[in-house]
């Protein structure tokens, strides 16, 4: 018999463990989202389906609700992305556009369960404003501005009547109507609401 080798196989290259854990306890709560209401899901449950003990869930998450965020933010920050470069109205509707089509599908699904469990879950509520709404909200608030100051919208435009304008249609379908928000749709609003508040506001 030969005798064992003294050297030990290299380790094959690819994400740490604790790397690939968190993944998969991301991964797990996210799809736990999608099949099932906030209320419902537990950090037990998500760690048995990410294949990992309680502990090393609660190792990176103090809270279920800081977890599913932070699913959420995951598939957020690849799906929908907002641009630097180009005029800002066009920069504008494409993060509208994009928006929309995660509005759509498995996504919509879990956005709106978010949104009804905010309702009745203040960490959950805050957690959400603060990390999720107020950063995106800025944004746009800021592309705004810089339309304005190229005068591309009027200087008179109150800027969160505008911004409710194009997003509150997308979120009554979500919502209420649970109607596919297509493309066609998305541009219909935004370039009415952009019109409209041209017309309003008619350069000097």
């Amino acid at each position: 018999m030969s005798a064992p080798s003294s050297t030990q196989p290299a380790r094959r290259a690819g994400r740490p463990r604790s790397e690939e854990s968190r993944a998969s306890i991301l991964d797990a709560a996210y799809k736990s989202l999608r099949r099932i209401p906030v209320s419902e899901i537990t950090t037990v449950h998500i760690a048995r389906q990410a294949g990992v003990s309680t502990a090393t869930v609660y190792r990176w998450w103090s809270t279920k609700e800081a977890l599913l965020l932070d699913a959420f933010l995951y598939t957020v920050e690849h799906e929908v992305v907002f641009q630097r470069e180009g005029l800002p109205l066009e920069r504008l509707k494409g993060y509208i556009l994009q928006v929309g089509r995660f509005f759509t599908g498995a996504n919509g699904v879990v956005t709106a369960r978010l949104l009804t469990a905010i309702q009745d879950n203040s960490i959950l509520r805050n957690d959400f404003l603060k990390r999720v709404y107020s950063p995106r909200e800025m944004e746009l608030r800021a592309t705004v501005k810089e339309a304005i100051k190229r005068g591309d919208l009027p200087p008179e435009l109150k800027i969160n009547l505008f911004l409710d304008s194009i997003v509150g249609p997308l979120l009554a379908r979500l919502l209420f109507r649970h109607e596919r928000i297509d493309e066609s749709y998305v541009v219909a609003i935004f370039d009415q609401v952009v019109a409209a508040t041209r017309a309003q506001h008619p350069a000097r």
